[in-house]
C-alpha cells in the first residue's frame, strides 16, 4: 500500500490505486515522500541524464520495466538575447520543448506508464484538448497499452493528429463503459506528478545543485509548479543543498482561476471557456498546493494576456530559437513587465520553465502568422488548414464518400488543384502509413494494377473532429 496526502484538507490515506483520490473530500492527493530513504549525489550522478535519474526520490514506482521514450534531461539555456530585450543579465531558459511529444507531460507518462505497466493495466483512457493526451498516447504505444482520448472539440489538430499517429482510439463522447484492467488518466494523476517534480531536480543539478534566485513556470493545473517546490524541498532534505531560497513564481493568462481559491476534485475536468485553448484542460487540481509553494519560497503571481502571450512567442523564437506555444510563451510575456516593475531585479538568477512547442499548435502558428508580416503587409506564409494538409484532407473526404482508385480521386481532386497523379500515389502512401485509409484489394486491367483505397475509422474520426473543430472556430469568428 502506498501513502498520499490529500491536497485540498491533508488528510493522510493509504491505497494500492494508480488514481486515486481522497477518500474524505474527493481532491486530488499527492504521493507522500518515503521516510528514510537515501539518495546520494554520487547514485544521481552515475545514472544516464533524464527523468530516471532521479528515481531514486520516487514513490512507490517500481522501474525494472521502464516504459521510456528518452524523456528528460533537457537543456538549460542560456537566453542572452532575450535576457537583454527584458532587462534580465541571467536569465536561462528551461527547454521541455525537447521531451520525445514536446512537452513536459512526457516526465509525467514514462512514471505512469512504468507503474501502470507493471500493474497489468491494458488500457488508458483520458479527457485531454491536447498535451496529455499526446503524451498519454505516444508512451502508451510504447507499453502496449491500449489509449482511448475523449477530446474536445478546441483540440488543436496539431496535437489530435500527434495521438491519431500513435494510435489512439478517438472519441468525441464516452461511450464505452470502463474495464477493470482501465486506468482513468487526469493531468491531476499522482504519479504523473511524480515524474513532474524532474523538472526542479534538473534545474538544481545543472546549476551545480545550486537553486535559481527564480524559477517562472505557467500555472497550468498548479501542479508543476508544485512539484518543482517539493523537488527543491525534497533536495534540501537529502542534503543535496543548503538552501531553498528560490521563490516559485507562476504565471497565468487573464481569464485563468487563481491559485489562491483553493483546489478542486480530482474529477475530469470541466470544459469553461479561457483565453487559450491549450489552456482549457489545466483544470486547477493543485491551485491551493501552489498557492502554498509560492507563499513557502517568497515567489507570486504575474498575469498576462492572450495577445501578450502571441507576441511573447514571436520574441522567444526570434531572439532564442525556440518556437513555443502560447501557454508557455506566457512566462516570457509575464516576465518583461515584472523586470519593469522591479518585482525580479536585473542581476538574478532567473530560469524560465518553457513546457510545450509551437509547432503542433496550429493556432499558434496562425495567430504568429497574422502577427509577423512583410513589410508590404502579407503573412511571411499562410498556415496550412489542417495539419495533414489540404490535398491529403481533400482525398479523404472523398474516400469517406466510397471507396476509390488512385486514378479516379486524381480526376476528382483535378477539378479543385494541379495535381500530378504521381502525388495523390504519394498522398495515399502516406495516408495508409498514417493508419488513415487502407487498401482493400487490386485488380488487373490492361496489365496494370489497380488498387482500391477505402477510409478506415482512424480516417473516419479524423475527419469527424476536424469538422467540428471548423464548426467551431466558424461560430467563433462569427
Amino acid at each position: 500500500m502506498l501513502r498520499f496526502v490529500c491536497v485540498e484538507c491533508s488528510h493522510a490515506m493509504e491505497s494500492d490505486e494508480l488514481a486515486p483520490a481522497c477518500e474524505k473530500c474527493g481532491a486530488a492527493v499527492l504521493l507522500s515522500w518515503q521516510e528514510g530513504v537515501s539518495v546520494s549525489r554520487k547514485q544521481v550522478d552515475e545514472l544516464p541524464a533524464g527523468v530516471w535519474r532521479y528515481r531514486g526520490f520516487f514513490s512507490g514506482v517500481d522501474y525494472e520495466h521502464t516504459v521510456t521514450l528518452g524523456e528528460g534531461g533537457t537543456p538549460l539555456l542560456r537566453a542572452e538575447r532575450l535576457g537583454i530585450e527584458l532587462g534580465l543579465r541571467r536569465l536561462l531558459i528551461k527547454d521541455e520543448t525537447r521531451n520525445p511529444t514536446g512537452s513536459f507531460m512526457d516526465r509525467g507518462s514514462t512514471v505512469l506508464l512504468t507503474a501502470a505497466k507493471g500493474r497489468g493495466v491494458k488500457e488508458c483512457t483520458c479527457v485531454t484538448t491536447g498535451n496529455l493526451g499526446a503524451s498519454l498516447s505516444a508512451y502508451c504505444a510504447k507499453a502496449g497499452i491500449d489509449a482511448r482520448v475523449k477530446v474536445h472539440p478546441n483540440t488543436d489538430q496539431g496535437k489530435l493528429y500527434q495521438m491519431l499517429a500513435y494510435g489512439a482510439e478517438i472519441e468525441t463522447q464516452q461511450t464505452r463503459p470502463r474495464t477493470r484492467s482501465s486506468l482513468e488518466v487526469t493531468a491531476g494523476n499522482p504519479f504523473l506528478l511524480e515524474g513532474e517534480k524532474t523538472t526542479g531536480f534538473e534545474v538544481a543539478h545543472d546549476l551545480d545543485w545550486a537553486p535559481p534566485d527564480a524559477i517562472v513556470v505557467p500555472v497550468g493545473t498548479g501542479g508543476h509548479l508544485s512539484m518543482i517546490w517539493h523537488a527543491i524541498t525534497q533536495l534540501r532534505e537529502a542534503g543535496f543543498i543548503d538552501r531553498t531560497e528560490c521563490r516559485l513564481i507562476g504565471v497565468q493568462v487573464e481569464g485563468q482561476s487563481s491559485p489562491a481559491r483553493g483546489a478542486r476534485s480530482a474529477a475530469p475536468p470541466t470544459w469553461q471557456g479561457t483565453p487559450l485553448a491549450e489552456l482549457e484542460e489545466s483544470e486547477p487540481y493543485f491551485r491551493k498546493e501552489a498557492a502554498s509553494a509560492m507563499r513557502d519560497s517568497g515567489g507570486f503571481v504575474l498575469t498576462t494576456t492572450s495577445p501578450e502571450t502571441i507576441r511573447a512567442t514571436g520574441l522567444l523564437a526570434r531572439t532564442e530559437g525556440i518556437f513555443a506555444e502560447p501557454a508557455s510563451s506566457s512566462v516570457v510575456a509575464a516576465l518583461a513587465e515584472a523586470a519593469r516593475g522591479g518585482q525580479i531585479r536585473a542581476g538574478e538568477t532567473v530560469v524560465c520553465v518553457i513546457t510545450g512547442a509551437g509547432l503542433k499548435d496550429t493556432r499558434a502558428i496562425s495567430r504568429l502568422a497574422r502577427e509577423t508580416r512583410r513589410p508590404g503587409g502579407t503573412a511571411w506564409y499562410s498556415p496550412p488548414g489542417t495539419q495533414i494538409g489540404a490535398t491529403k484532407a481533400a482525398i479523404l473526404r472523398l474516400l469517406s464518400a466510397k471507396p476509390n482508385y488512385g486514378y479516379e480521386l486524381w480526376l476528382r481532386l483535378g477539378a479543385e488543384r494541379k495535381i500530378s497523379t504521381a502525388s495523390v500515389y504519394q498522398h495515399l502512401n502516406e495516408l495508409d502509413s498514417y493508419g488513415m485509409v487502407r487498401r482493400r484489394g487490386s485488380v488487373t486491367s490492361g496489365g496494370r494494377e489497380r488498387v482500391l483505397y477505402e477510409l478506415t475509422k482512424k480516417g473516419a474520426d479524423f475527419l469527424s473532429i476536424a469538422g467540428r473543430l471548423e464548426r467551431a472556430g466558424r461560430s467563433t469568428r462569427s
